[in-house]
C-alpha cells in the first residue's frame, strides 16, 4: 500500500498542512497511520475523506457536524448512520435553497445586462 506524506497530500487537495493537522487532531480521520518517527502516512482512503470534509466545508458545513459524520462511534451503527444521514439531508436542503436563490439572482443579472445592452442599441440608433 502507497502512502503520502502530509506535504505531498496538502499540495495535492490545495489544503494547508495545518488544516491536515487539525482535521486530525479533532479525529476526523480515525484510521490515520503513522510511521515509526510519528510522522503522518495517508492512504488513498484518508486522502478520499479529506476530499469529503473539503467538499463540505466548502458548503458551509460546520466542524461540529463533521465531526459527527466522520468520527467513529462503534456503540450503535444504525443510529450513527441515522444521524449521518440527517445531517447530510439537512446540508442538502440548504444547497437547494442557496442554489435558487443563486439562480434568481442570476436571472436578475441576465434581465438587467438584456436591458441595458438594449438601452445602449437604442442611444447608438
Amino acid at each position: 500500500m502507497t502512502t503520502k506524506t502530509i506535504k505531498q497530500v496538502s499540495e495535492q487537495l490545495n489544503m494547508s498542512a495545518a488544516t491536515i493537522r487539525y482535521y486530525d487532531k479533532l479525529g476526523l480521520l480515525p484510521n490515520l497511520k503513522r510511521d515509526k518517527n510519528g510522522y503522518r502516512q495517508f492512504s488513498e482512503k484518508d486522502i478520499h475523506t479529506l476530499k469529503m470534509i473539503q467538499c463540505f466545508r466548502a458548503t458551509g458545513m460546520s466542524i461540529e457536524d463533521l465531526i459527527k459524520i466522520f468520527s467513529q462511534d462503534a456503540s450503535d451503527p444504525i443510529v450513527s448512520l441515522e444521524m449521518r444521514q440527517k445531517i447530510i439531508s439537512k446540508q442538502r436542503e440548504k444547497l437547494l435553497k442557496q442554489r435558487k436563490q443563486i439562480d434568481d439572482a442570476l436571472a436578475m443579472v441576465d434581465y438587467k445586462l438584456k436591458r441595458y445592452a438594449k438601452l445602449q442599441k437604442q442611444h447608438r440608433s
